[in-house]
């Protein structure tokens, strides 16, 4: 029976387990596992004693279960035959993709849809004893691609029926997964955890990267055109809503610039916003405008202290006109405005004659009813 004096990795590869081609050792032998790596000592379907990273000369002190299991004799070089794997405890990335396609009814419009689904995962051996016995036997080196057609029997069955519950669970549109895809990818790896755990493998990130929509279904077509419709629709009921509520923004702003622009024109000239109002007023009552009306009259009288003299003039006229109309036993002066008796002769405040000759209260000097200051002494009349 030959025997190997050194047990280790002779080649560099991706496999996720590498078997020693030999079985046939002595206790002596010397066993090399570089970093990153795993050596189990394997028989009759047992994964017995593990050894890290490190060079060990092999002992029936540092090889018990083994030792026990083959019944090597204590302190002498015994032979004996095992199987020796070789285990990559670096994290690995592996394609996974479904063989078949996924059935469920969509959540939204309520249609049955077939679909597939593929995507990438990372993962890490973290017990080694473990997945040696799920897979001896099964193959005898294991790699990126081998491994996902190991899987795909067991882990990607439930890949279908785990998405499946997700997007009934979730109410996931299909034609809303792809934005999903990130959370979709998380809830994944959450169910899918422990499955890979029973093969001693801790799965750090499982993603899925591509739905597979059934583009040649014509009922799917349907039900396509129908959801981007809607929400054509609504895009462009609020885009005419933005448009409506910035055009009145605008105004909005354009009133407020308008009426800072006629503030600043009238601290400019002078006078202020009621002193504008009134001399508007005063202008129309001028004119006649609405004259009639006593409700009117009113106004004009509240006004009056708030207008110049040229209005004020024309507006006390037009009211003194409307008065005497209301009052025929009174008779108005045309210097101040004040109401005098029908019978009184001169004004009762100005002194001013109320017959049709007007004279400077003064020296008596003939003036017009227009007149501001006498001709004559300089008295002012108005």
């Amino acid at each position: 029976m030959a025997i190997f004096e050194v047990i280790k990795k002779i080649k560099e590869d991706d496999n996720l387990v590498w078997r020693y081609p030999k079985t046939s050792f002595n206790t002596m032998s010397q066993l090399i596992v570089h970093e990153s790596q795993e050596a189990v000592f394997f028989s009759n379907g047992k994964a017995l004693d593990l050894f890290e990273a490190g060079k060990y000369t092999l002992t029936t002190n540092n090889i018990p279960l083994l030792k026990t299991f083959l019944n090597i004799p204590t302190g002498f070089r015994s032979p004996f035959q095992c199987e020796v794997y070789f285990v990559d405890k670096t994290e690995k990335n592996s394609k996974w993709g479904t063989s078949s396609k996924i059935e469920f009814l969509e959540p939204t419009y309520k249609f049955p849809i077939q679909i597939g689904a593929c995507g990438e995962m990372r993962f890490i051996v973290e017990d080694s004893r473990k997945l040696l016995i799920k897979l001896v036997g099964v193959k005898k080196s294991i790699n990126n691609e081998t491994i996902d057609d190991f899987f795909a029997s067991y882990i990607l069955t439930k890949v279908k029926s785990y998405m499946a519950n997700i997007i009934a669970e979730n109410s996931i549109s299909i034609f809303e997964i792809d934005k999903n895809l990130e959370k979709f990818s998380e809830d994944l790896q959450n169910l899918l955890v422990k499955d890979f755990k029973e093969y001693g493998i801790k799965l750090n990130k499982f993603f899925v990267t591509t739905i597979l929509k059934p583009e040649t279904d014509k009922q799917y077509l349907e039900f396509k055109e129908l959801y981007f419709k809607q929400h054509v629709s609504v895009a462009e009921a609020e885009l005419k809503q933005k448009i409506a509520t910035i055009d009145e923004e605008t105004k909005a702003k354009q009133k407020i610039i308008s009426s800072k622009a006629e503030a600043i024109k009238r601290e400019q000239e002078g006078y202020t916003y009621q002193q504008e109002r009134a001399y508007d007023v005063g202008e129309k009552m001028a004119a006649n405008e609405g004259i009639g009306e006593f409700a009117n009259v009113g106004v004009g009288l509240g006004i009056m202290s708030g207008i110049g003299t040229t209005i004020g003039d024309k507006v006390g006229n037009n009211i003194s006109g409307v008065m005497a109309s209301i009052e025929p036993n009174t008779k108005t002066c045309p210097n101040c405005g004040t109401t005098n008796s029908i019978d009184h002769r001169f004004c009762k405040k100005c002194g001013i004659t109320l017959t049709e000759e007007l004279r400077c209260p003064d020296c008596k000097t003939l003036i017009d009813k227009d007149t501001v200051f006498c001709p004559k002494c300089g008295r002012r009349i108005k």
